[in-house]
């Protein structure tokens, strides 16, 4: 999260309840995956608070490596694997279900290629006007390949959502896109932290569509 320790950890209390709620009310097993993904967006916060303290205060400073990859794994390598696979357990058996299932094993690659990254890139931290820049040590071949992947990162995380036959889903899936494009314009060396601030309007999207799904099948039951 932008700003500071404090929105961190803010965001984090606020977005964990959020998750907290949005695991509890569903009730439907396909959906679980979609429904952890508040409480986990409020895990990589708190993760993104220790990094800030690390710089603010000396204490703290031995974290800042553990405290960055962590954040750094929820942003990179889980989101990408997660998206497609919560689309594709949701999803009936059919046409929409085969192709998130191959949306699904790109983000496995995505995933794969960025947990790499955080073991051979040597990952850093840097403070930049009230956000945090993440830099990796890249020679120019990977850079390029670089590219390649974060073009597939976006796709992932945003395409099966648009292809998504849950109610809701095209909503979440534009204002993800909004978020990334918005984050990458305005903050492109930030992007991983940046984006995260719109973590709490994604999350309070998910806890809609969950709660709408609840609604409706309370109504079929009856």
């Amino acid at each position: 999260m932008c700003f500071s320790a404090t929105a961190s950890f803010s965001a984090a209390i606020v977005i964990g309840s959020i998750g907290v709620a949005t695991f509890q009310k569903c009730k439907h097993r396909e959906m679980k995956f979609l429904a952890s993904v508040p409480f986990l967006f409020a895990m990589q916060q708190v993760a993104e608070g220790f990094v800030w303290l690390s710089f603010t205060q000396s204490k703290f400073h031995g974290l800042q490596p553990a405290a960055t990859i962590a954040f750094l794994f929820f942003a990179w390598v889980l989101w990408p694997i997660l998206i497609p696979l919560s689309v594709y357990q949701s999803e009936a058996k059919g046409k929409k279900r085969q192709i998130s299932f191959y949306l699904f094993l790109l983000g496995c690659l995505t995933g794969a290629h960025s947990l790499y990254n955080l073991y051979a890139g040597n990952p850093q931290p840097l403070i930049n006007d009230f956000h945090i820049d993440y830099t990796l040590n890249y020679t120019s071949f990977e850079q390029k390949i670089q590219s390649i992947q974060q073009m597939a990162y976006v796709f992932v995380t945003v395409i099966p959502l648009f292809l998504s036959s849950l109610k809701g889903a095209k909503v979440l899936a534009t204002a993800n896109l909004f978020a990334l494009v918005l984050a990458y314009v305005f903050f492109k060396h930030s992007l991983p932290s940046t984006w995260c601030f719109f973590a709490a309007i994604l999350s309070g999207i998910i806890w809609w569509m969950i709660n709408k799904k609840h609604k409706t099948s309370e109504v079929k039951g009856r």
